[in-house]
């Protein structure tokens, strides 16, 4: 019998935003009792590490942002076999989110539609958090930070220095998250607007920081799949332009179907962030090293992923619909 696929299948039978808690509670239950590496079986083979970013991970199989919110399950998943871990997003105080029921999962099509808006305990708890379990983590743990709710658009920037100052020496990298499209106004960052500016900001602190003789840790954007390609090689040029250090391609995406509120991943969104991939390549070459996200679903999205250019690959809905499978499967590339 599958343990794996059983666990999937009876979690399914909860509302998905439970069922997803549930499913991290009993993976640390799991991970107390020191049974955990037996489900995964997995060491991390010589032959799968990665040196980039001036980073080294363990493998190229990562948790995007957005599954472990409050940075309660990063080491259990580091446990599972993943190499690396994004944990947030992040905001300066502690966010409800918006009104439940805000996650909606499409089991037949293995699409999920959410809408929780940052919910999360806030950068000054979350740190806690990470303090007491980064001890057991051995992989690559990166910050998602974004702005509050209630900051307005054009004090944005200010969330993002302020939070950098908080997260910069637990962090391994911070991905620079201006992509949810369930904070309102967020994504008009990417504006032409707004965007120069912010990363002129953003890159403007790691000088600082370097200046300070703190340890550099890179800074990478987390990009909409929703961009227009037009807007899209503006962001690409000027992260180039700044230095940003990567890029993750994507996070959700809001062209969908469903006659519901939030971003759809999974499934639909597939050929997309493909799309986007290869064009960021094509763009950025070998200056930029990029993570791609969004409808990795199967060990060959994976291995068509890297060889579409990405340098890491991150799960979100495949592991929720596939679990520890989905893990193995790639890991065995």
């Amino acid at each position: 019998m599958n343990l794996n696929k059983l666990g999937i299948s009876l979690a399914h039978l909860l509302p998905p935003e439970l069922s997803n808690k549930l499913s991290l509670e009993g993976l640390r239950f799991l991970y107390n009792l020191g049974v955990l590496s037996s489900i995964s079986n997995q060491g991390s083979k010589d032959s799968e590490k990665v040196q980039i970013l001036g980073l080294n991970f363990p493998n190229k199989i990562g948790v995007a942002g957005g599954l472990d919110k409050n940075a309660d399950y990063f080491h259990v998943l580091g446990k599972l076999g993943f190499g690396f871990v994004e944990v947030g997003t992040f905001t300066l105080k502690p966010q409800s989110g918006n009104p439940k029921p805000r996650v909606h999962r499409f089991t037949k099509e293995q699409n999920i539609v959410n809408s929780l808006g940052f919910n999360n305990v806030g950068v000054y708890e979350g740190l806690k958090n990470i303090e007491r379990n980064k001890f057991s983590f051995n992989g690559v743990l990166g910050i998602s930070i974004g702005k509050s709710k209630e900051t307005k658009i054009e004090n944005a920037y200010k969330d993002y220095l302020h939070l950098i100052d908080y997260v910069h020496d637990q962090a391994d990298y911070i991905a620079i998250n201006i992509s949810s499209p369930n904070t309102e106004n967020l994504r008009d960052l990417s504006s032409e607007n707004y965007f120069k500016d912010l990363i002129e900001k953003i890159m403007n602190k790691k000088d600082q920081l370097i200046g300070g003789f703190k340890k550099t840790k890179p800074f990478i954007l987390k990009i909409s799949p929703d961009e227009s390609m037009v807007n899209l090689e503006k962001i690409l040029l000027s992260c180039l332009e700044f230095k940003v250090d990567g890029l993750i391609l994507n996070n959700s995406s809001i062209n969908h179907n469903k006659n519901l509120k939030g971003g759809i991943s999974g499934n639909y969104i597939k050929k997309l962030s493909e799309d986007n991939l290869s064009f960021a390549k094509q763009i950025c070459g070998e200056e930029m090293p990029l993570i791609s996200s969004g409808g990795i679903m199967t060990k060959e999205d994976v291995t068509k992923r890297i060889n579409l250019g990405a340098d890491l690959v991150q799960l979100y809905s495949g592991f929720i619909f596939y679990g520890t499978d989905l893990l193995k499967a790639s890991l065995e590339i």
